[in-house]
């Protein structure tokens, strides 16, 4: 019998069928029991070969020429040889393989805060998931701030997470280091709880959780007392810079600062269903509510200039449009996809064109609580009732007043101002002589 010669690519780019054939095979005269089996369709390399514990012989295909190269096809028929003369077969070895590789992959830090983040809204306390998720996402599972991230979850060491605290920090924003330290520290809590810690591979253990010792003093981060607020320019250029962009975003920014200083999260997640026209009332239910099952939910009094922003935003949302009043999926869903980059830098935009040669310092939605704040006192508006309107209340209160009509007052106060501050018939919120330079 006439040893078969080695296959060469250029060879088996030649083969073809004879006009009667439908199928033939050549054997590679170089590695054992390589076959290329050429059809009226394609070329595909196969092992011709006994599996352990099978009679007769079995065709196992390796790939499809030219996607599998013939130099590929022989380094696997040469594994898989070697596996039948070790008494294993290939085909249940690649089925373990294929288990063994999705158990590495649940088993990765991506995988697992995917897993916790999928767990957050079942939490006990979950108020704050939605805002805990975004968080997460942005600092631990971008590729580009986190080198780390396709480590298996039992690899990720105290270093690795303390790096990138540091980074976090390093941008300037020390307060969001501290938030992320905080998060790091309860996710690694939860994968290595009773239920959990054997799926992700880790003991279960304190070892198994590489920041269980890591505190915010040993990485000397302090939460600081935050004193930015906006001043009658910077508040000039955010109105002008949020009149300029479209839905969703231009009259969420709008709607925050008409409704006294909303948190992000409670404006972002505002529903129709909460809102009563009629009574110029939004009610924001307690579960999105910061502390909300202790305080219970909050009565926002909605100004005309607050109403009227809703009923354009109503007019213009299409027939069929679901419950959220911002949303990108027809109100089935509240849209958090804005970029506060992307508004700051309009917002210091408009503030240079305001004050030419001025720089603008960095500033965060929840500035604007300080200006609302800060307006409502010295337009002599109650301590009681403007904590009120900013949302903040005693936790254990006899009183359960909603204050509606006061705040409601409070709000037509702020808001009159406000509307002649932005277009510069008065120079700050001071009661006594608006036209002080504040």
């Amino acid at each position: 019998m006439t040893r078969a010669r080695a296959l060469r690519t250029e060879r088996i780019e030649e083969l073809r069928l004879k006009k009667d054939e439908t199928r033939r095979e050549w054997r590679d005269g170089k590695t054992p029991n390589l076959v290329v089996r050429v059809g009226r369709r394609d070329k595909v390399f196969i092992l011709m070969v006994r599996c352990p514990g099978e009679r007769d012989p079995t065709r196992l295909k390796i790939g499809t020429f030219p996607k599998t190269t013939l130099d590929r096809a022989r380094e696997v028929a040469a594994e898989w040889n070697a596996m039948i003369e070790r008494g294993l077969d290939p085909r249940k070895e690649a089925k373990r393989r294929e288990r063994e590789a999705a158990v590495d992959e649940r088993r990765t830090f991506r995988s697992a805060m995917e897993d916790y983040i999928a767990w957050l809204p079942n939490r006990i306390l979950n108020a704050h998931a939605a805002a805990d998720a975004r968080a997460l996402r942005a600092e631990f599972l971008d590729p580009d701030r986190n080198g780390w991230i396709d480590k298996k979850i039992a690899d990720v060491t105290k270093a690795d997470v303390g790096q990138l605290i540091d980074d976090i920090r390093g941008r300037g924003v020390p307060g969001r280091a501290l938030e992320a330290l905080g998060l790091i520290k309860w996710f690694f809590v939860w994968a290595n709880g009773p239920a959990r810690y054997q799926g992700y591979g880790l003991p279960g253990n304190v070892t198994g959780n590489p920041v269980a010792d890591v505190t915010p003093n040993v990485m000397q981060l302090v939460r600081g007392v935050r004193e930015r607020s906006l001043d009658v320019a910077e508040l000039r250029a955010y109105w002008r810079a949020s009149l300029a962009m479209e839905y969703p975003d231009g009259p969420l920014y709008r709607l925050v600062l008409l409704t006294g200083g909303r948190r992000r999260d409670e404006v972002e997640g505002i529903r129709w269903s909460e809102i009563d026209i009629g009574k110029k009332l939004w009610i924001i239910p307690k579960e999105r509510v910061k502390h909300g099952n202790e305080l219970g939910a909050l009565y926002v009094a909605l100004t005309d200039e607050a109403i009227a922003l809703l009923e354009e935003l109503r007019r213009r949302q299409p027939e069929g449009w679901g419950d959220c009043v911002f949303s990108v999926t027809n109100g089935q869903t509240p849209y958090t996809g804005y970029g506060m980059d992307d508004f700051r830098a309009r917002v210091e935009e408009e503030f240079r064109k305001l004050l030419p040669g001025s720089a603008m310092d960095r500033f965060w939605l929840h500035d604007l609580r300080r200006v609302v704040r800060t307006a409502m006192s010295k337009l002599g508006v109650p301590k009681e009732i403007a904590e009120y309107v900013i949302g903040h209340r005693k936790k254990k209160d006899y009183n359960q007043d909603r204050f509606v009509a006061p705040c409601r007052k409070a709000m037509r106060q702020f808001t009159d101002r406000l509307l002649q501050v932005l277009d510069g018939s008065a120079a700050g919120f001071g009661a006594d002589n608006p036209d002080i330079d504040e």
